[in-house]
């Protein structure tokens, strides 16, 4: 009896020991703003959007012990009907809610795996998030104003060696059926990093194998959360977009990712460029197709004291025809990659516009039966008046990669200014104005002309 009494009480004390070494901490962000756009449709009316918006992350982590921990993300609040759904299991949107909101969704667990350290390195498990280089393919959505992240179901193990960073996933990004291998994506990546602080040098090489099935579930279906173009059943089918519809996707595929940046005295410069080969669907039917298409992006800044100059270039390589036996549609690239400026890259415009906030994209411009790509350049400038108070401009000019026959390339420009103030060393205020100029490749509704748009922004930021 003693001995069964003995045995209980240590087993308890172990148990308090290991509920006590566990700890928890929390960080995450807040932000809201209230903004107002003039003639996002392009119609010959006098129109308007205006709404209040925020959004509240928040990043949970059990600290188990020293080698342990759960980590997760919550959204707390979001308007799947309004804003890039952040209720859509492994889908890439981070939400947000609109203020007045009556059919706002509460407390959407977007993350939950556990993280293993040991000196042998690094086990992720679980659904995870994943970024790589300048975010071309993978971007974890890390940036309090971004609006789309990668997060897949994934293992993955890393080995630190010094400068060097190895690295095997095998990662399971959907999976409708349990029966055999059907309605699945599959993706098996290695990479290898570089990273040298002292030499102010970065940059790495990943291989990944992609395999997916059954395209009209997991690939080119308009309302699954594979299809980042997809939009609300409800939308009206004047403006849905060709790509919410029918997206060209690879199907047996290999991905090659090469990233590099590189600060030497007052400049920094680096890009990052992704190669798909292999076959992809056949949206006309029949045997699977040739696949070829790369995107690519590129940026140098230059800095002096208080002035900061810099440039941006993104490319994603185009299809005119997706339905003839050959592919050359770059559709990996990441949604924040494709969203320039406060306006031609923020909200969908003219046809497309619609009753929703920030799920425009440079992509989705294209005619019916081809896939537009993009190519945009994003000059700009930014002073920093103190260590608390900056301003900047930036010019964005975008054009689509390709077109058919007739069809106009030009997206148009637009110019956006903007100021921020450091309240706290974790709470900023900002003021953004826009100015928009679309181009003839924005399609437009019966009787509607291409009008210049203003914008206006009002921002509030809390990290912690």
């Amino acid at each position: 009896m003693k001995t069964l009494l003995f045995s209980i009480c240590g087993l308890f004390l172990i148990s308090s020991q290991v509920v006590v070494a566990a700890s928890m901490n929390f960080s995450g962000s807040f932000r809201t703003e209230a903004t107002s756009y003039t003639n996002l449709g392009q119609t010959s009316a006098k129109e308007s959007k205006q709404f209040l918006m925020g959004r509240a992350l928040l990043d949970p982590n059990l600290l188990i012990d020293d080698h342990f921990s759960i980590r997760s993300q919550w959204s707390l609040l979001t308007s799947p009907a309004f804003t890039p759904k952040a209720t859509q299991p492994l889908g890439n949107g981070q939400g947000g809610f609109i203020f007045g909101d009556v059919q706002s969704a509460s407390l959407s667990l977007n993350r939950a795996w556990l993280e293993w350290t040991s000196d042998f390195g690094v086990v992720r498990l679980g659904r995870v998030p994943i970024s790589w280089g300048y975010g071309l393919t993978w971007d974890a959505g890390n940036q309090i104003w971004d609006d789309y992240q990668t997060t897949d179901d994934r293992l993955e193990y890393r080995l630190h060696l010094g400068n060097v960073i190895g690295a095997l996933a095998y990662t399971k990004a959907r999976k409708f059926s349990v029966l055999e291998n059907t309605n699945d994506q599959e993706f098996y990546t290695a990479y290898l990093q570089y990273d040298n602080p002292e030499l102010d040098v970065e940059g790495g090489i990943y291989f990944e194998k992609q395999t997916r099935s059954t395209p009209t579930i997991d690939a080119t279906g308009p309302t699954t959360s594979n299809n980042p173009f997809a939009q609300d059943p409800a939308t009206p089918a004047g403006q849905k977009t060709h790509l919410g519809q029918l997206t060209p996707y690879p199907k047996n595929n290999n991905a090659v990712d090469v990233y590099l940046k590189k600060t030497t005295g007052r400049f920094t410069f680096g890009g990052e460029v992704t190669w798909l080969s292999g076959k992809a669907y056949n949206l006309a039917g029949g045997e699977d197709i040739d696949l070829n298409a790369f995107g690519a992006m590129g940026n140098i800044t230059f800095a002096y004291h208080k002035i900061k100059a810099f440039t941006e270039v993104v490319y994603a390589t185009g299809d005119k025809n997706i339905n003839d036996n050959s592919s050359t549609a770059f559709s990996l690239l990441h949604m924040n990659r494709a969203r320039p400026g406060l306006i031609l890259g923020r909200e969908l415009l003219g046809t497309y516009h619609g009753n929703t906030v920030s799920q425009g994209n440079l992509l989705v411009y294209g005619q019916n039966g081809s896939y537009s790509g993009l190519l945009f350049a994003r000059p700009g400038l930014r002073i920093d008046w103190s260590p608390s108070w900056a301003s900047g401009v930036e010019v964005i000019i975008a054009r689509k990669a390709a077109t058919q026959d007739g069809e106009d390339a030009n997206l148009g420009w637009e110019v956006d200014l903007g100021t921020d103030y450091n309240v706290y060393k974790n709470f900023d205020l900002g003021l953004n104005l826009g100015f928009a100029f679309p181009g003839n490749g924005i399609p437009l509704p019966s009787g509607g002309e291409h009008k210049s748009i203003f914008a206006v922004r009002t921002t509030a930021a809390l990290k912690f």
